[in-house]
């Protein structure tokens, strides 16, 4: 696989996962606000701790940088609290991939780790900030629960394809690279 396609790849998902978010939220207001708490997609957040374990860091910091700041300018109007989140996202899952191997499960698990660390650093901010009047309980009880489920669900459902198309655009170069140096 050519290596515009690393490139580009990357970006088609991250940018569709983030209209899909909007999307989502803008069609499916009232039913995301359920009993068990208001559900936000964060599919955006799902594709790049996808792509976290599987790609090179210095393009993972550039894609959380860009797609950090496309974020705040589209959703929350508050410059650098995203940009923030994602770069944090992407530390932490580097720093967890040279532990563990990425079967899907151990994902999964990761998945719902980060997205809570996330939840809770921008409600922090929020909080600090004086944007969100939101005591901390109410936070745990109605959003961060229902955000959860909706994306460990998603996660279920869009997961197992990604993994599996990130693993292939990996292994391409992979295997290349091995064939490289077999040659003499």
């Amino acid at each position: 696989m050519s290596n515009w396609k690393k490139i580009i790849i990357p970006i088609f998902l991250l940018f569709f996962t983030l209209l899909i978010d909007g999307g989502l939220t803008y069609l499916f207001h009232d039913q995301l606000n359920s009993s068990i708490g208001l559900m936000v997609p964060r599919l955006v957040v799902v594709t790049l701790i996808m792509l976290a374990f599987y790609l090179d860091p210095k393009q993972l910091f550039g894609l959380s940088l860009t797609f950090g700041f496309i974020y705040d300018s589209y959703y929350s109007g508050v410059l650098g609290v995203y940009i923030a989140a994602f770069v944090l996202i992407t530390y932490l899952v580097i720093q967890i991939r040279q532990i563990i191997n990425p079967y899907f499960y151990v994902i999964l698990l990761v998945n719902v780790v980060i997205l809570t660390i996330m939840e809770l650093f921008v409600f922090g901010v929020y909080r600090g900030i004086g944007l969100s009047d939101l005591t901390l309980q109410l936070f745990l009880v109605n959003r961060l629960g229902g955000t959860l489920v909706f994306n460990t669900v998603a996660f279920l459902i869009i997961g197992y394809p990604l993994r599996e198309w990130m693993k292939v655009l990996v292994n391409i170069d992979e295997k290349k690279r091995v064939e490289i140096k077999k040659v003499p």
